[in-house]
């Protein structure tokens, strides 16, 4: 299907190109140097992905309903929307607004870097935003975070002072190809971003590219004209032509050469699923990726269950004698008239008398046959995804069970989140270090410090996840202080471990609290010496 559409795009893109004289190339993105031959992954993947999380694919949904008036006749049919109910639901266990943040400087002696990143993460509504984004990256299979710095510019183009700020950006899956990687992380990589401008489509390239010590980036600009009917053609499989960058982005740099930083400006993190598809790449793949028949299954015992009711009115026969009768204004014959908005009654001619009585011919509704079929994929999709058995299920004493309930019956599904959650605390890591890297290249400051001197300081950041909806905070301290009790744990351990410390803070913690006990004590002997005399 997007072979052909694609085919056809192309041959209309090269019939413009010839009668106007353009002399460059029709391509799409893969079809460029140095993006890697994923084009199959992402058409018949993550496209499909994107389809089905929106809650309409057209192979899926659209079914053949022949009539009598038409026999071609097709219809959309009803959808659950199984897909985004359970990525929106792992999302919102995975992360949460009492997730925390902790940067630490090498010093140790105060804390404006761990102060301006959070500044830096609370102007760019990342606490809201990073669900919405971890939800979506569930469904394709992962996502990426892009940090850069930006100014507002006069109508000369010069800056604006103090206008300046860093930016987070949230791409999807279909918005970012990986061009190199290691066992690590990608560290290379093309963001794909469109726009529609006087007719046509503009999709700019972004790359990021590491050659050495030095960092690339460098932006590419492309326009097709806007066509309707394109069927399922993503913005990344039609670029048209190259055009003119400055033309859109009159600002921007064709090129721009970073030195001295350690880490790509930006983050890919993927799914803790195994990739069975392409092992040799290092996208991720959706949650529901092996669970598509089970989510198609879902959708047609929905509609078949809304069917059940449109179907099932009920219905009450009567003799035909009983239908009204008017007079054709144009022919002058007497014709049958049947009230449309009256649906429950059915006309039936016989002359045998024991037909001509009024009887119910109501159907009996398959309610609980379709809620034991709903409840049975539900609960193979559980397992498909990583949840734990009922955890999506209709329980008719106690309604829908919630994956708290659930959670406690079973470890699967927590483990599932940790596995997620350690994905995303990688990502986050990485975008502190890249904020942190940004503001140094541009000689930000903060509350009178130099960004960059206390970068050149060093810094440790973590990540603690809110696990209160998951295990009980006190259950896990009380935990601790016995296993610190015992012996069996350190109490340096326990501070990180347990109430989420760095390994620094936890440091500063104990030398504090050693602190205090001596002064505690050495307070505790002077009053005992003046309570003597």
């Amino acid at each position: 299907m997007f072979e052909k559409i694609k085919k056809k795009v192309r041959n209309w893109m090269q019939k413009i190109a010839a009668d106007t004289g353009l002399s460059k190339e029709f391509k799409d993105v893969f079809e460029i140097g140095g993006v890697p031959a994923f084009n199959q992954f992402y058409y018949f993947g993550i496209f499909v992905w994107k389809y089905i999380y929106k809650g309409y694919y057209k192979p899926w949904h659209r079914i053949v309903a022949p009539t009598i008036a038409e026999p071609k006749h097709e219809r959309d049919i009803e959808r659950m929307d199984t897909a985004k109910a359970v990525c929106a639901e792992l999302a919102g266990l995975i992360w949460s607004e009492q997730c925390e943040v902790h940067v630490t400087q090498g010093n140790g002696e105060n804390q404006p870097l761990n102060d301006f990143v959070h500044d830096v993460l609370a102007r760019n509504n990342f606490w809201q935003k990073m669900q919405e984004h971890i939800e979506q990256s569930l469904a394709l299979g992962g996502g990426a975070i892009k940090v850069w710095y930006d100014e507002k510019r006069d109508s000369n183009g010069n800056p604006v002072p103090n206008s300046g700020q860093i930016r987070l950006g949230f791409c999807m899956a279909d918005q970012f190809v990986p061009t190199g990687w290691d066992n690590a992380r990608v560290t290379d990589g093309v963001f794909i971003s469109r726009q529609a401008k006087d007719g046509y489509y503009y999709t700019r390239l972004e790359w990021h590219k590491w050659d050495g010590l030095t960092y690339w980036i460098t932006n590419e600009l492309y326009r097709t004209e806007i066509m309707e009917n394109q069927g399922n053609v993503e913005p990344q499989d039609i670029l048209g032509f190259r055009y003119p960058l400055e033309q859109i982005y009159p600002f921007l740099n064709e090129e721009t050469s970073v030195q001295g930083i350690s880490a790509s400006l930006f983050a890919y993190y993927r799914t803790a699923v195994a990739n069975n598809i392409d092992d040799n790449s290092p996208l991720g793949v959706s949650i529901y990726a092996n669970a598509l028949s089970t989510l198609k299954a879902l959708d047609i015992c929905y509609d078949s269950f809304i069917r059940e009711f449109r179907l099932g009115k009920k219905r009450i026969i009567v003799p035909a004698q009983c239908i009204r009768t008017v007079v054709n204004p144009h022919t002058q014959e007497m014709v049958r008239y049947f009230d449309a908005s009256d649906e429950t009654y059915e006309a039936l001619h016989t002359d045998n008398p024991d037909d001509l009585k009024i009887q119910d011919n109501s159907v009996e509704l398959r309610v609980e046959e379709h809620v034991a079929a709903i409840n049975a994929f539900l609960s193979i999709l559980c397992l498909q995804v990583g949840f734990s058995a009922g955890t999506f299920t209709f329980d008719r004493a106690q309604g829908l069970k919630t994956a708290t309930e659930v959670i406690s019956e079973n470890s699967k599904t927590y483990k599932t989140i940790k596995s997620h959650q350690l994905q995303v605390k990688l990502a986050i890591n990485q975008v502190v270090d890249a904020i942190i890297e940004v503001a140094g290249l541009y000689g930000l400051s903060w509350e009178g410090y130099k960004i960059q001197n206390l970068a050149d300081q060093g810094w440790e950041s973590k990540v603690v996840f809110d696990d209160s909806i998951l295990q009980d905070r006190q259950t896990n301290i009380n935990e601790g202080i016995t296993l610190v009790n015992s012996g069996l744990m350190s109490k340096k351990r326990f501070l990180v471990d347990k109430l989420g410390y760095t390994e620094d803070e936890a440091a500063r913690e104990l030398k504090e609290i050693g602190d205090e006990k001596s002064v505690s004590g050495n307070f505790l002997d002077v009053l005992e010496m003046g309570g003597a005399e």
